[in-house]
């Protein structure tokens, strides 16, 4: 058994004894009156036969005795903390019983009398006051053999001691009816044992099922969640007080009011049909659907509903626990929105526009009609946000977004698919290719009207021109991935032929796309297969004297020869592998910057690397070059990384603290292409750079615009000379330009007229003669 088990016993044992209390000292009273009526008759029977002093003496001891125990019994009565001892008063009452029997004992001994007729009177007497007694007592044996032996062990010597037969039959025989009397007592109190114990089981059944129902009520009463009960007819029956806070109504006003008033039209055959399985024995279920509050606001809400059944099972009703989901259903709502749909234009993005496309595509190649995508690409909007600022290119972008959107038909598709790249997917157009192609040109020509026209954003105006490029399709053999590349090599072309127009895919293209297709898996390879090798343009002083180089990435192909870094650049870009080609090409500048230490005329030499955008916000850049000069070993301050002024813009903030921990490691920062962004001279002053390179097209328009161009170039050389930055032009291919350039200050220059990109053996044997 264990503690509980045995706590359990104990607390039982103590219930049981405080109900055999409560019996003993509620019988007090009775057999307190009768017990002296039967002593006063027996005192007046015997007041002939007795002496005097026998008499005063039994009597007063028997009223002492039985008014102690009355004093005892209204000590019990009146005592509040009665029911914590009841052990306690078990034993008193035990005790003055005892005293009772004795005081009844002692008149065998002060009351017995010498002739037979009273003796058999004082023995009846004796045996009905053990009979009572046993019937009152019996319920506790201690008690009941308390009043019995006193009687016997104090009453019984008398009759012997009289030393006649007939004094010890009666005896004898008062004997025999106690013990008859005893046993029958006990198997009555037995029976009443039993139904003391039933009725402390059932009242503390009674009291676990009180206690739980009015936790029950208590939790139904202060729990979050609403609950409402109704009946077979959808009558409300209970609405706790969530209910009223949550919908809004009293509960005196929907007491057998019809479920429907919570419920919208919209919502009602959710209801009725989650009803009708519950009545029909599918035993619980639960629904989300909307519901109404009594101010008309619609609201979202989650039910759980179980059947009612009464004692034979029937059905009677049914119970609802209801939450209100509302804000949980609108933050679904918002990550399904911004899972599917542009978060700054609300228009599909790119995976719902894939999504659509495809959908579109099969049921072009069902119907055989033509439809077509269009991808739009906006004409100089880095201008606009590099100018103005990202928030003003937002705004742009949602003009543009709300003016495509009035264009298009309502089963059209208008996304944006990133940056500013709108795509149109126009379905159903025409059975004939050529009218399809008529109307895709109507639509390109709103397009471009539209988007042409002057933008209000905020305080600014803006004029905008599209680049649009079409592919038409009837989806047969076609995926979505394909359709998407026609239409943005297309708009490619568009660019190309001007900006502000749109062009068609056509098959002439075709072989360019797999050309790139190809390149791009190959790339993939390239690296491995050493592939990939370095050129180096000489960069001089204003003694033309080599001073250094630019580090130029060359590929050739086994099968194309040498491919185009216009051409693999971008592919390298888009596909990610611009990172480790350009952690590449950083190790093997160092490698080579380690070769020149141990060479005379070149260990001063530094190389320029460039930088691309994707490289220069992976974490862990400088991380890479830290560990590039860590392998080589080479000098840090003759390696010169080249940062296009665009890519410094994007992200100002976290350029500059990579930028500083490169200026700490001793790397040379160098802004290439200065001059074409639009970065300010607040910016400038920021970076911890080490020399501005004017871009090659200023130093191209010298001859043909002279005036804007040498005003350009005279500012970048002034604004770099106040912040103690080094010059260097590249592009320049003249003597007049190197001439122009002097005279404005700039003393270092990379071109063609000082050497075109060559190989490593190449730009080293050069270095001598340049020397000399």
């Amino acid at each position: 058994m264990n503690a509980a088990e045995r706590t359990e016993k104990s607390n039982r044992k103590i219930e049981h004894t405080q109900e055999i209390v409560k019996i003993l000292y509620a019988s007090s009273t009775g057999p307190l009156v009768i017990s002296i009526i039967v002593a006063a008759i027996l005192i007046y029977m015997l007041r002939d036969v007795t002496s005097p002093a026998s008499l005063v003496i039994w009597s007063s001891l028997f009223l002492v005795v039985y008014l102690l125990r009355k004093a005892l019994a209204m000590a019990y009565h009146r005592n509040p903390e009665k029911n914590a001892y009841p052990e306690k008063w078990l034993n008193r009452f035990r005790w003055i019983t005892a005293f009772c029997g004795a005081a009844w004992g002692l008149s065998g001994v002060l009351l017995f009398p010498p002739d037979i007729a009273n003796q058999a009177f004082l023995t009846i007497a004796l045996a009905g006051v053990c009979g009572g007694a046993i019937i009152v007592y019996a319920i506790d044996k201690v008690t009941a053999y308390a009043f019995t032996g006193s009687v016997m062990f104090l009453a019984l010597p008398g009759y012997f001691l009289d030393g006649e037969n007939f004094s010890m039959a009666i005896a004898l025989m008062l004997v025999l009816f106690v013990d008859y009397v005893l046993i029958a007592g006990f198997k009555s109190a037995k029976s009443l044992h039993e139904s003391i114990q039933l009725r402390l089981d059932a009242n503390k059944s009674r009291e676990a099922i009180n206690a739980l129902a009015q936790r029950q009520k208590l939790h139904i009463e202060h729990t979050p969640l609403a609950v409402i009960e109704w009946d077979t007819n959808f009558l409300v029956t209970s609405w706790n007080h969530a209910a009223e806070q949550m919908f809004g109504y009293p509960l005196e006003y929907v007491m057998n009011q019809h479920i429907s008033f919570i419920v919208p039209q919209s919502s009602r055959h959710i209801v009725e049909e989650a009803c009708n399985k519950l009545l029909g024995g599918s035993g619980g279920n639960h629904v989300r659907h909307e519901n109404i509050t009594q101010s008309g606001v619609i609201m979202y809400c989650e039910w759980f509903n179980t059947v009612l059944k009464n004692a034979e099972g029937n059905i009677v009703g049914i119970a609802s626990l209801i939450q209100d989901e509302t804000a949980y259903k609108k933050a679904q709502d918002e990550i399904q929105r911004l899972a599917y749909y542009d978060a700054l234009t609300n228009l599909p993005n790119r995976r719902l526009l894939l999504d659509r496309l495809g959908r579109t595509l099969a049921a072009s190649a069902r119907s055989k009609s033509h439809g077509c995508i269009m991808f739009i690409d906006l004409d100089n909007f880095k201008t606009l946000n590099d100018t103005k600022g990202h928030a003003v290119g937002d705004l742009l972008l949602k003009e543009v977004a709300n003016r495509l959107q009035k264009l298009v038909r309502g089963s059209d598709t208008v996304a944006r698919i990133g940056g500013d790249e709108f795509v149109l997917v126009l379905e159903d157009l025409a059975k004939s290719h050529d009218q399809a192609i008529d109307a895709s040109q109507v639509v390109a020509d709103k397009v471009i009207q539209e988007i042409n026209k002057s933008f209000r954003l905020g305080h600014y105006d803006h004029h905008c021109s599209p680049s649009i490029g079409i592919c038409l399709f009837t989806g047969q053999n076609t995926n979505v991935d394909e359709i998407l590349k026609r239409a943005d090599t297309a708009m490619y072309q568009a660019k190309k032929a001007g900006r502000n127009k749109y062009r068609f895919f056509d098959e002439s293209m075709q072989p360019q796309l797999d050309f790139q297709a190809q390149l791009k898996i190959e790339l993939q390879a390239a690296l491995e297969r050493l592939q990939f090798t370095l050129n180096f343009q000489p960069q001089v002083n204003q003694f033309s004297e080599v001073v250094g180089a630019e580090v130029l990435l060359r590929w050739v192909h086994p099968e194309y020869g040498m491919v185009s870094p216009g051409e693999f650049i971008p592919l390298a870009e888009e596909s990610g592998l611009i990172i480790p080609i350009g952690n590449w090409v950083l190790q093997q500048a160092c490698q080579i910057l380690k070769q020149w230490e141990l060479l005379g005329h070149t260990r001063d030499l530094k190389l320029s690397v460039n930088v691309s955008a994707l490289q220069l916000s992976q974490p862990d850049f400088v991380s890479q070059v830290r560990q590039a000069l860590s392998h080589s070993q080479c000098r840090p301050d003759r390696l010169k990384l080249e940062l296009t002024e665009s890519l410094v813009i994007q992200n100002i903030d976290d350029i500059i603290t990579k930028m500083s921990q490169l200026k700490e490691i001793g790397v040379s920062l160098s802004l290439d292409d200065f001059g074409i962004g639009y970065s300010s001279l607040s910016i400038l002053t920021r970076l911890p750079l080490d020399e501005l390179k004017i871009d090659q097209s200023f130093v191209h328009n010298l001859l043909s615009d002279q005036l804007n161009s040498a005003v350009i170039i005279q500012t970048i050389i002034a604004m770099g000379e106040n912040l103690g930055l080094k010059i260097i032009a590249e592009g320049v291919e003249t003597k007049e330009q190197v001439e122009f350039l002097k005279q404005a200050g700039c003393t270092n220059y990379q071109g063609y007229l000082f050497g075109r990109p060559m190989d490593m053996d190449n730009f080293e044997s050069m270095l001598p003669r340049q020397q000399a």
